[in-house]
């Protein structure tokens, strides 16, 4: 996560938080309540003011709640310390990518929803954030992203907004193992010159092994690397995951 962005949410949390609260949503909740399991287990990556937790309790979620921002956090908590049911919901303090030895990465959900937080994800930390998504979702789970476009950091707002094409993130998620069931395209619910983009995707299940898993087994498990083009084709796979965009297939 840009550390910038993390410090510039600590110092606005409150301000960010009332702005968040009053945005129109309606059609954002509304695809939540079409793709998300009913009941199900939701982790929710960037958690803010707690406004989209708030729906997901009511929609009968369960949910695990993460933030990197410790005071936006601390919003989130006291505005659902107001709402029904919020004792289905687990707050905690997580920066994505985690740690290889985080305990949420031995957990499964039943759906992942992260919502404004793609833009603020380094090209260098992609492809580590979304293969961590792809770890602890459920086989046939719902992957939900929004993002914005035309936003540039200023000196008044110095976080990190990476323009991302909605067909450049699809391709990108596809290529790891999901499936693209539905994309929207919204104008900014604060009336900001911001367009907003929601991709819903599905993690494939099949009964063989995926293309991409027999390549990732070898990368990461054989230990041939005497055989150059294995030891090769190895080294250029961590270039591309440290270096992202410096590998060219």
């Amino acid at each position: 996560m840009h550390q910038p962005s993390v410090k510039y949410y600590n110092q606005n949390a409150e301000h960010l938080s009332h702005n968040y609260q009053s945005a129109e949503v309606t059609g954002l909740h509304k695809l939540l309540g079409k793709w998300l399991p009913a009941g199900g287990e939701i982790l929710e990556i960037g958690c803010g003011s707690g406004r989209d937790t708030a729906f997901m309790i009511s929609h009968g979620c369960k949910i695990v709640a993460c933030d990197a921002s410790e005071n936006m956090l601390g919003c989130s908590r006291h505005y659902l310390n107001q709402v029904e049911d919020s004792e289905s919901v687990y707050l905690l303090k997580a920066e994505f990518p985690l740690p290889s030895d985080h305990f949420l990465l031995s957990r499964k959900f039943d759906a992942v929803v992260s919502l404004a937080v793609l833009m603020h994800i380094p090209e260098n930390e992609l492809f580590d954030f979304a293969y961590q998504i792809k770890t602890i979702i459920k086989r046939k789970g719902i992957f939900i992203c929004s993002f914005s476009s035309g936003r540039e950091v200023s000196d008044d707002d110095p976080r990190l907004f990476v323009n991302r094409e909605p067909a450049q993130v699809q391709l990108f998620f596809e290529r790891i193992g999901f499936r693209l069931l539905f994309a929207d395209e919204n104008p900014d619910g604060l009336g900001r010159n911001i367009q907003w983009h929601t991709l819903i995707f599905e993690s494939e299940g099949s009964l063989g092994i995926r293309p991409v898993d027999q390549i990732e087994a070898i990368i990461n498990r054989d230990k041939k690397v005497t055989t150059y083009k294995l030891a090769l084709l190895r080294a250029m796979c961590e270039i591309s995951q440290n270096e992202y965009l410096n590998v060219q297939w």
